[in-house]
């Protein structure tokens, strides 16, 4: 839980689950809450004392965005997967509860999780429109969750092509509000260097439509490193006005 995050495209975090199990090997080995888990967990954080792939949720965070007055972009689960198997669907109608009450924040999504994002969306019927849902995607053979994500009814849905590890050409962005693209970063990011040919394919088909588009990085080994793609910080974002 944070009221300000490092990671460029949110502003604050809301952590009311912690763990994952990784199910796609080339997204998921990269991931960085597998890295991050262990660090906080010998600073003692009372949400961190289990193994990373033991998936724990606090409702005890459940009420923190009421206490946050001032409007904020809000990443939900970024140490998790709000859509993971082990997370019931009741409980998410709560989160949903509180996310209504709270419509000057927008809450964004992002999951790898896309059938059951579509079973919940299919129970539901819609979202609330402060909610943005978002799939990741790097692969091609991946881009099967971009179809599901056109099927959930939400004001904003969005893409997180990262890490992008090849060419996505072609891609259909119909139905598509948001477009995030990043390459690897970490210790192995030379073993899967993003080809800046495929960002520029994905931020060119974003300008024809007129899609808002963000790069986040190029591969490096920092986070944050090179956020420039052809001398220009791409920092696009969708309108935020709720309906």
């Amino acid at each position: 839980m944070a009221d300000r995050s490092a990671i460029s495209w949110t502003m604050a975090t809301w952590n009311w689950a912690t763990g994952c199990t990784k199910i796609d090997p080339q997204i998921c080995n990269s991931c960085y809450m597998f890295s991050l888990y262990p660090r906080l967990k010998k600073m003692g954080l009372p949400t961190y004392r289990w193994r990373p792939d033991q998936v724990h949720i606090h409702e005890s965070m459940l009420q923190k965005p009421l206490e946050w007055r001032k409007p904020r972009r809000i990443f939900v689960n970024s140490m998790s997967d709000f859509f993971h198997e082990k997370i019931p669907f009741d409980f998410l109608d709560e989160v949903l509860d509180v996310v209504r009450s709270t419509p000057q924040h927008t809450y964004q999504v992002l999951t790898k999780r896309s059938r059951r994002m579509l079973e919940y969306g299919e129970r539901i019927g819609e979202f609330p429109d402060n909610m943005w849902l978002g799939v990741s995607v790097g692969t091609k053979t991946m881009k099967f969750k971009i179809d599901h994500l056109r099927k959930v009814n939400a004001k904003r849905r969005f893409l997180s092509l990262e890490p992008l590890l090849e060419s996505l050409t072609p891609l259909n962005l119909t139905g598509i509000d948001w477009v995030i693209v990043g390459g690897l970063s970490g210790p192995h990011w030379k073993e899967q260097e993003m080809d800046l040919d495929w960002a520029r394919a994905v931020r060119d088909l974003c300008v024809r439509k007129g899609i808002p588009f963000f790069f986040k990085q190029s591969s490096a080994f920092k986070p944050g490193q090179g956020t420039f793609l052809d001398g220009r910080r791409w920092r696009q974002f969708p309108e935020e006005k709720h309906r």
